[in-house]
């Protein structure tokens, strides 16, 4: 069985934050955008949403930077596991991060990485619009590409 990752089209998202609630329910038991493992960022300007998840990085930088071993990834669904305990919370995986998705818990001493629910991530299944997916990696690798493609045309033609 392939890798699968999480892929998020900021296109689909309408900003209602559905997954962030469902991510902090499944883990906390409560409804509470700060607990949180995806964030989305409404940028007023340009009248997108931008989703911020972890895309579980073939070679992650955060588990490279994590200088107590706090980090690794789950063999089974290639997800970021965390060891609270070893956690001292030196923010370098927050740091090291590309996409911006390792944030701090908001009351307790560790940061909050997206574990994939276990390899049935419940931002997926509860998103309305289908802006997130969870995908074998090969199919993330061309639809990524075809929204560069996508992107890249609708730039030249708004110059034009």
């Amino acid at each position: 069985m392939s890798r699968k990752v999480l892929i998020a089209e900021s296109k689909k998202c309408v900003g209602c934050r559905i997954c962030e609630q469902w991510c902090s329910l499944t883990h906390f038991g409560t409804i509470n955008p700060g607990k949180s493992r995806i964030k989305i960022t409404r940028l007023e300007n340009k009248g997108i949403n931008i989703p911020t998840i972890c895309t579980q990085c073939s070679k992650a930088a955060c588990i490279e930077a994590c200088p107590t071993e706090a980090l690794s990834k789950d063999p089974k669904t290639g997800a970021i596991k965390l060891e609270k305990e070893k956690c001292t919370l030196c923010r370098k995986c927050i740091h090291a991060c590309p996409q911006g998705a390792v944030s701090i818990h908001p009351t307790d001493e560790y940061v909050l990485i997206c574990d994939l629910c276990h390899g049935r991530p419940k931002c997926v299944e509860n998103c309305p619009e289908g802006a997130l997916q969870y995908v074998p990696v090969e199919i993330s690798d061309r639809l990524y590409r075809s929204l560069v493609v996508d992107e890249t045309a609708k730039g030249e033609n708004s110059r034009g």
